[in-house]
Order: structure tokens, then sequence, then C-alpha cells
């Protein structure tokens, strides 16, 4: 019996050195297989060698590990996978932050994020933290010959998130929904002012300032409404804490009331301020034409 354990032992110490060399053979075999592939320009073929070559990492030296992490990014970056590109690129910069090769790596970060943000009629999120990246990166390497680039990609980035602003106000404007849509209009104004075009977009602002009156009207018919019937309600109710209750629901509809109507006067006294200057620097042009139609319904 003790034979048999001593041969089972040596059987299985043997099977355990082979697999351990296999796993150093197959991290140099993968390892050399994707950086030829990389210089080959086969970067589909260099994607996946290297990342069977990162299983046996402890087999690769700290040089071979990091050159791995870096083409191993850059390859799906050259092949347009960004959302890997990102992950990989950033692993990289995790790791080897002060590295000779991170400025690049950082400016394809930077990229790649600009490239995989959707265009203006959906969320921005991912264009909102592509330009912060992009900033981060001019305030790490003002000097990079990659800058113009990154300081393009900004500006594209900026008439994108103005583009979607201008949709949303449109919106608003469209469905009614005006003192909504001066707002998104007035941040055009403050915070775009080089993506869009002025004329139009003040002329929209004014006008919503203009129609919040008739924004208000709608409102206060909604609420004398819901007032009407919690009116009613109140008439069935014996519950004097339930009187109570219904009876600062209808206090709430008639201070949203009052809100709704100091609302439409202040924006309406503002539209008509801005209409002066907007005369003074376009004109009487068509939109400031409409403008006065509108001041006067």
């Amino acid at each position: 019996m003790r034979k048999l354990i001593l041969l089972l032992l040596i059987l299985l110490s043997g099977c355990a050195k082979m697999t351990e060399e296999k796993r150093a053979k197959l991290a140099r075999e993968t390892y050399a297989q994707g950086m030829s592939a990389y210089t080959r320009k086969d970067y589909r073929e260099a994607i996946s060698k290297l990342r069977e070559a990162l299983k046996y990492l402890e087999n690769l030296t700290p040089e071979e590990i990091k050159s791995a992490k870096y083409t191993l990014g850059e390859s799906y970056y050259l092949r347009k996978d960004y959302i890997n590109a990102i992950v990989y690129l950033e692993d990289f910069l995790f790791y080897y932050p002060d590295s000779p090769e991170a400025e690049r790596v950082y400016f394809m970060v930077v990229d790649s994020y600009m490239r995989v943000a959707p265009d203006a009629y959906r969320d921005q999120s991912y264009t909102l933290k592509a330009i912060d990246k992009a900033k981060e990166f001019l305030s790490k390497y003002p000097n990079s010959p990659y800058g113009d680039r990154v300081l393009e990609s900004i500006e594209g980035a900026q008439t994108k998130l103005a583009k979607h602003e201008y949709l949303i106000g449109r919106f608003y404007e469209d469905f009614g929904y005006h003192y909504s849509a001066s707002l998104r209009y007035k941040n055009l104004l403050v915070n775009y002012p080089g993506q869009i075009s002025e004329v139009e977009v003040l002329y929209r602002y004014i006008k919503s300032l203009l129609l919040v009156r008739e924004q208000a009207k709608k409102q206060e018919a909604k609420f004398n409404r819901w007032i009407n019937s919690a009116k009613e309600e109140l008439k069935k109710i014996r519950k004097e804490e339930d009187r109570s209750a219904v009876q600062k629901r209808i206090e709430f509809f008639q201070g949203e009331i009052e809100r709704w109507r100091s609302l439409a006067e202040e924006s309406y006294k503002t539209a008509l301020k801005h209409m002066e200057t907007y005369k003074e620097v376009y004109g009487e042009n068509p939109y400031y034409r409409e403008l006065l139609r509108y001041a006067k319904q």
C-alpha cells in the first residue's frame, strides 16, 4: 500500500511540474505571438494572444507584462473598439502612471471617450466624462504634441453639448413648457456662446419668457380644477384631520397659482428688457418683429 501511495505522489508531482512548465511555455509563446501580430498590424490576433499571455503573467517578466498591457490597450484602440480600449488603457495608467508611454495612453483614453460619446439626441454622460478627461490631460501634459487634437476634441464635445441643450429647449418650447425652455436657452447663451446661433437662441429665449404667461394661465386653470374638486370633497368629509389634510392641499394649489403668476410677471418684464438689447444688436429683423407680436398678446 505504501508503495502505491508513493507511486501516486511521484505521478502527481510529475503532473504538477509539467503543468507549470506548460504554463510558462504558453506564456512565452502567446506573448511572442501577440507582439508579432501587433507588429504585422494584425490587431485582432494581437488581442487574442496577449489576453491569453496575461493569464499566465506570473511567468512573464515585469517588462513583458507592461509591454503586453500597453500593446493590448493600443490594439483595441487601433481596432476602434473604444469601450475595451478604455478599460485596458486605464488599467495601464493605473499601474504605470509615470511611464514614458503614459502620455500617449492618456491621449488614447481621451480620444476613446470622445468617440464613444453618443450623438446630441441622447444622454451626454460620456461627453461630459470625455471633456473632464481632456481637461485632465491638458493639465497633466500642457506641452503635449497631442494638445491641439485634444483642444479640438473639447471644442467638438462642447458643440455636441450645446446641440443637446438646444434640442431639449426646442422640445420644451414645442410642447408648451415655456418656462423650462427659457432656462435651457439661457444656459446656452451663458455657457455655450461660441457653439450656437446667438441671434436665434436669444430670440427663442425671449419668446419663451413672453409665453410663460400663456403657460401660467394653463397651470392656473389646472390648479383651479383641482381646488374645486377638493372643495367638493370637503363637503363630504366629517373627520377634522381629513378636512385639515384636504385644506392643506387646497392651500398648496393656491400657492402654486400665485407662484406661476409671479413667474409670468417676472418673465415678461425680463423679456421686454432683453427685447431692447436684441433690437440694438440685431435690428428689427423678422425675429424681432415676431417678438413684438408675442409681447402684444
